[in-house]
């Protein structure tokens, strides 16, 4: 048994478990860097992102290499990126080519990181400098010109591993989502499939009322389907430590003939950790049949937006007291917790394969 064993067994203890870097996270949001260099804390590493003359976007560590002068503070010529502090100069690949007070560089490098762009986000390796592509999750919907595709960010004061738990537990929406999203006990009355896949763990709650499952769709497209079944799924899959991809269709007609029509949803979660009790927090949503209407899109998005906060909310005071409220208490288990519990043995494996000596310095 792995030093890190005992670790799931607590949240408390779970959420100080070691951060993952061996593994792809979103940075950010495309449209956030530019010209201008911009820092980013992730996974206890302050980087800095900036692009390019042709757009390409470079991300490196934000740390001069000569005094530790941050770099989003200096400034671009051209590609080479001048330490606002004594004018070294570095290329998009970390090099040092100019230092003003010599003649010689010497040969040293810039950590760079790689980064891959998605839709309206940027990808990013945090591990070993040759990144494992296979790891990459790929979500060609998120830049689909034939779907519509909404985002938004919140800053969360917890630990991501808390973010995840609560997106691996579907029991919560009739409670904290209550008066945002609309759900009732009806919906904990569904069953819960919980199962553990080579993509990862995933979890779903099927409605088949006809009028509950379609309430989600354009008044046509509901008047239209009559009397014909309908399913709407609920839920998704963890798919690493920092993706969790809600895949949630709603699909009409018989589940078991080959005439199903299918409504694509994809609500999606990016967790990325700033500190071990801090997160970045993206999300989207990606459908293939809301009409384009005029302040329609705003208001879903603030709509999500709302939703999403409540997470964050409850979360935040979750670690709060596990960083503050000392009392020694034996954490309670539920039925609805088992994709949460199945992604801790996950989240185990990770760690164990990462620091399987113990060693958690990086």
């Amino acid at each position: 048994m792995s030093n890190f064993a005992d670790s799931i067994r607590n949240v408390q203890n779970y959420v100080r478990l070691p951060l993952l870097y061996e593994h792809w996270y979103v940075a950010g949001l495309c449209e956030e860097f530019g010209r201008t260099p911009k820092e980013r804390r992730l996974l206890e590493r302050s980087l800095v992102f900036y692009r390019t003359l042709d757009g390409r976007l470079v991300a490196a560590q934000n740390r001069c290499l000569h005094r530790s002068f941050p770099l989003s503070e200096s400034t671009l010529e051209g590609d080479e990126l001048v330490c606002g502090y004594h004018g070294i100069r570095y290329d998009p690949e970390g090099t040092i080519v100019r230092i003003p007070s010599q003649k010689r560089c010497p040969d040293r490098k810039l950590r760079t990181y790689p980064v891959v762009e998605q839709g309206p986000f940027v990808f990013i390796w945090m591990g070993d400098e040759s990144a494992d592509d296979s790891k990459l999750p790929a979500f060609p919907f998120l830049a689909d010109p034939d779907m519509k595709t909404l985002y938004g960010e919140h800053r969360v004061e917890a630990s991501y591993l808390l973010m995840q738990e609560n997106l691996n537990d579907l029991t919560h929406f009739s409670y904290l989502h209550h008066n945002s999203a609309g759900f009732d006990d009806s919906f904990l009355a569904l069953p819960t499939t919980v199962t553990e896949t080579p993509e990862g763990v995933s979890c779903y709650r099927v409605e088949r009322d006809p009028k509950r499952a379609g309430a989600r769709l354009p008044p046509d497209v509901q008047a239209r389907i009559g009397d014909r079944p309908v399913e709407q799924w609920d839920g998704g899959l963890a798919l690493s430590p920092g993706v969790f991809k809600g895949d949630a269709p709603i699909k009409v007609g018989d589940p078991d003939s080959d005439d199903v029509e299918v409504f694509n949803r994809y609500i999606m979660h990016y967790l990325t950790p700033e500190t071990r009790t801090t997160s970045h927090y993206w999300w989207s949503y990606t459908d293939d049949f809301t009409p384009s209407v005029e302040g329609l899109d705003e208001a879903m998005t603030e709509a999500f937006g709302k939703v999403f906060a409540e997470d964050a909310w409850a979360v935040d005071h979750m670690q709060k007291l596990l960083d503050n409220d000392h009392f020694d208490y034996q954490e309670l288990v539920i039925g609805g917790d088992k994709a949460g519990l199945l992604f801790r043995r996950v989240v185990l494996g990770w760690v164990e394969s990462e620091y399987g000596d113990g060693n958690t310095q990086r």
